[in-house]
């Protein structure tokens, strides 16, 4: 069975070469491999062109104006010819038996549209964690992100161009909104339980934070919908998870209050229904609940925010 490997980049001089390696070392025979550099230029195109793999043509080398990672995962994907893609970012690794093992599973499962893997996340002191998805309920897993990473899973080709591909026009998500689309439109899910993935969690760097309150609005978008789907379906039938979906966007909308405390008033009311209680938890004490209890989700907000302010002045 063929599978094309995807490998997208933007500026990773120094980590590409690794990534192109890690694939070219799968013990999958029938594999095709596409690098689409999506407009770099710290020298990312020069250290491609010098490796073997692409100088003697087993590695096609696409280029593109900088577009976005999905904009660069979708040109590779017009180019695939296998029943399956391994996407790659840059940064990522994949072990030699990472692919074999999922078209195994794939075989043994009948051909399903996603194979979801754990994986190892790489922090940038070093540390690595172990990130494991939540086995045998899709939904779930995917309101609690945790269903696989961009390269730990493997995409079933014709089940990706069904849907349009990656979302081109989200700059954060795009693995969990892609999937979304694929399980609204009756995906087959199987769970690969191995980790043979390594992600690795590079610094932030100088992101704004108009970027940061972006990242945290499209987060609430994508869950809304979500919840919006699986209302359409049955609130029965998914009570556990339009719960969990309340208490995630809670969170992230308690987070936008510190952005615009209105916006996040506006976006709660939209959200969230009557009768929503937060859950005590590492982030929430007894006594905000006892707070949003009196005062609802505003009245509780504007309190910290006086009382964050109060703090900051007396400093």
């Amino acid at each position: 069975m063929r599978v094309s490997v995807v490998i997208p980049c933007h500026n990773v001089a120094d980590l590409v070469g690794r990534a192109l390696d890690s694939a070219l070392a799968q013990d999958h025979r029938d594999l095709e491999w596409t690098v689409v550099d999506d407009g770099s230029t710290d020298g990312t195109v020069d250290v491609l062109r010098r490796h073997p793999a692409v100088a003697d043509g087993r590695v096609r080398l696409l280029q593109q104006p900088n577009r976005g990672a999905s904009a660069a995962r979708n040109e590779g994907l017009r180019h695939a010819t296998g029943v399956y893609v391994q996407f790659l970012d840059a940064d990522d690794l994949l072990l030699p038996d990472k692919i074999s093992g999922q078209v195994a599973l794939a075989g043994r499962e009948g051909l399903p549209e996603v194979l979801v893997g754990d994986y190892r996340a790489v922090q940038p002191n070093g540390l690595m964690d172990r990130v494991q998805a939540l086995y045998g309920r899709p939904w779930m897993a995917l309101v609690r992100t945790r269903m696989g990473t961009t390269s730990a899973n493997l995409w079933a080709r014709e089940a990706l161009l069904a849907v349009g591909g990656w979302p081109e026009e989200l700059a954060s998500s795009q693995d969990y909104a892609l999937l979304f689309n694929l399980l609204k439109h009756g995906a087959r899910v199987a769970w690969d339980g191995r980790e043979r993935t390594e992600v690795l969690k590079r610094a932030a760097g100088s992101i704004s934070r108009t970027d940061v309150r972006a990242n945290w609005e499209r987060y609430v978008d994508l869950r809304r919908a979500i919840k919006q789907h699986l209302v359409a379906q049955g609130r029965d039938r998914y009570a556990d998870e339009l719960a969990a979906l309340d208490q995630y966007l809670f969170m992230a909308l308690r987070i936008l209050a510190t952005y615009d405390l209105r916006d996040a008033v506006k976006r709660y009311r939209t959200c969230i229904g009557r009768g929503f209680r937060p859950e005590v938890g590492p982030a929430i004490t007894e006594r905000y609940v006892a707070l949003f209890t009196l005062l609802g989700f505003a009245g509780a907000e504007r309190v910290l925010s006086l009382v964050h302010r109060h703090r900051q002045a007396t400093l």
